[in-house]
């Protein structure tokens, strides 16, 4: 039967006489819940118990990590979880007690008919809520699960491709962050602005594949120069008159970068980048940052991966200039810093900051990098020329071949001078290194970024994130925060129930006919007008409205 949470705190015993027949009522992304009850004890951190299902899945759900302790009871059904810290997986079948400390990070990773019954301590924004505060709540979740329902009514031909995703490939796709529950939307085309799915519908791009497509979809010229490279020949496995051409570009763009290599991603460029620094210098001590991300092999996020590549490295704190003075040493071969921080939340750096590490690197002999892939296109000349702050090396990738793969490392002369070393002792050398397709479309996608497009497009940027205040303010809506530079954007709500907002505001934009980042992302690109923005604005302020 079924249980409609509870609206009242306990004062006196309470017996179910048979919780495995409850049905919870209120969905989620990966489950349904109710709560059956809470502890008037403590209304501030209440204890509370309830039922909790997770829908059947043969694929993981995404990471999460506990905002309090939790303890569930393995009632009917069997299934699996990871501790994606450890990454190591457990078994859980009925009768399974299972415990997640606050602060733990997990994933489950199947399910079939898995119940359980929990209990657990909330704190804040997750307390067990009483009368229109409980009910609000449990609206949100049951719209959420609406707009879930709709999404995979439209997309009939998306969710095929998932289920046939799940026979041939690994985690349903072969980038992670593409995934989403119940399905990630699949797309089979775009031009300039615009995405086109496999079930024929059209979406205003907010995502610009993570600014990867700055000069929008389809671009002419850039495609013009591909077209004409599949003429000529295109894996040729030899040196090639238009990659010379290409670094002259790149240097003229990006001074600090005196000679150039290059290579196929922004994580390569950062790795070979270290390298050099550590060849150049005869250390091994590295300075990264927290939440900094260089690409999967050197991710500082929460938690430990076990992808990163296994250098000695030393964590400073983002954007601190006196908590980072422990950290200054005779022994250090490189600083490595994005300009503004990508996954860890669109945080600019500021000028103080940088002008900080460039001061430790003169003093101790480091090798100061920038890792601009993701921020080369906010300004004509990097951000490093934006705070006029010149590295000793810089890192590109991301948007710079035209939404082809590409990366580049280069730097100072003497620096990369030491690239000739490492080149016969790691053997720098890569297939597609000078790719005639990639570097071909690099060198059309050079002529199209002018400081004009790029102030255009930065201050379209600037006016959404203007408007949302706005809007925010108008409706006292305050659990929001702002963060990006110039085209980019991240949005983050700042309640504990953020997970639930930031899926309706993605499920709301899809639809509108809006596309953006899962997490709140948002990269524009030079195909992006006021009317574009305009639109997105107006789903925006409708969303909010609608939350009140």
């Amino acid at each position: 039967k079924s249980l409609p949470m509870t609206l009242d705190m306990a004062t006196n015993i309470v017996v179910i006489s048979d919780a495995r027949t409850l049905a919870p009522e209120i969905k989620d992304e990966i489950g349904a819940y109710s709560d059956i009850v809470g502890s008037g004890s403590d209304v501030n951190a209440p204890i509370v118990a309830g039922i909790w299902d997770l829908f059947d899945r043969k694929t993981p759900t995404e990471s999460y990590t506990a905002e309090w302790d939790e303890m569930k009871y393995v009632v009917k059904g069997t299934g699996v979880i990871t501790d994606t810290v450890t990454n190591q997986s457990y078994d859980l079948k009925p009768g399974s007690l299972l415990w997640i400390p606050k602060g733990s990070r997990a994933s489950f990773t199947k399910s079939e008919g898995f119940s359980t019954i929990y209990v657990e301590q909330r704190h804040g924004e997750g307390n067990f809520k009483t009368g229109s505060e409980a009910k609000a709540s449990c609206d949100l979740r049951s719209k959420l699960a609406t707009l879930i329902d709709n999404f995979v009514a439209e997309n009939p031909s998306s969710l095929a491709t998932h289920k046939g995703a799940q026979e041939t490939l690994a985690g349903e796709n072969t980038g992670s962050i593409s995934r989403g529950y119940p399905f990630a939307l699949c797309m089979e085309g775009g031009k300039g602005p615009y995405l086109y799915s496999v079930d024929k519908r059209e979406y205003l791009d907010f995502v610009s594949d993570y600014s990867a497509a700055f000069y929008g979809h389809s671009n002419h010229t850039i495609s013009e120069a591909i077209r004409s490279a599949l003429s000529t020949g295109f894996s040729l496995g030899s040196a090639i008159h238009k990659e010379c051409h290409l670094g002259e570009r790149i240097k003229r763009r990006l001074p600090s970068m005196e000679r150039v290599r290059f290579c196929n991603s922004g994580t390569e460029a950062n790795t070979y980048a270290l390298a050099t620094a550590m060849e150049f210098t005869g250390r091994t001590k590295i300075l990264a940052f927290d939440n900094g991300h260089h690409g999967v092999t050197l991710n500082f996020g929460s938690g430990d991966n076990k992808l990163n590549v296994s250098h000695s490295f030393i964590l400073g704190t983002y954007n601190q200039i006196e908590a980072n003075q422990k950290h200054i040493s005779s022994d250090l071969a490189a600083i490595i810093v994005e300009p503004m921080l990508s996954e860890g939340g669109q945080i600019p750096a500021t000028r103080e900051f940088l002008s900080f590490l460039r001061k430790t690197a003169d003093v101790t002999g480091a090798v100061l990098i920038f890792d601009e892939a993701m921020t080369s296109h906010l300004h004509i000349n990097g951000l490093q020329g934006f705070h006029k702050i010149m590295p000793d090396m810089t890192t590109l990738g991301k948007h710079i071949a035209g939404g082809l793969p590409f990366g580049a490392f280069g730097g100072r002369s003497d620096i990369i001078a030491a690239n000739e070393q490492i080149a016969q002792k790691l053997g720098h050398s890569g297939t597609f290194n000078n790719n005639v397709l990639t570097v071909s479309a690099a060198l059309a996608a050079a002529d199209l970024v002018t400081e004009d497009v790029v102030h255009r497009v930065n201050k379209l940027g600037d006016t959404i994130r203007n408007r949302i205040s706005e809007i925010c303010a108008e409706h006292h809506f305050s659990d929001i925060k702002i963060t990006g530079f110039g085209s980019t954007i991240r949005l983050q709500f700042l309640r504990v129930d953020r997970d639930l907002l930031m899926g309706l505001l993605f499920y709301h934009m899809v639809q509108h006919g809006i596309w953006i980042g899962r997490r709140g992302f948002l990269f524009l690109n030079m195909c992006h007008t006021e009317d574009h923005v305009e639109r997105f604005l107006t789903a925006f302020r409708k969303f909010i409205k609608e939350l009140k």
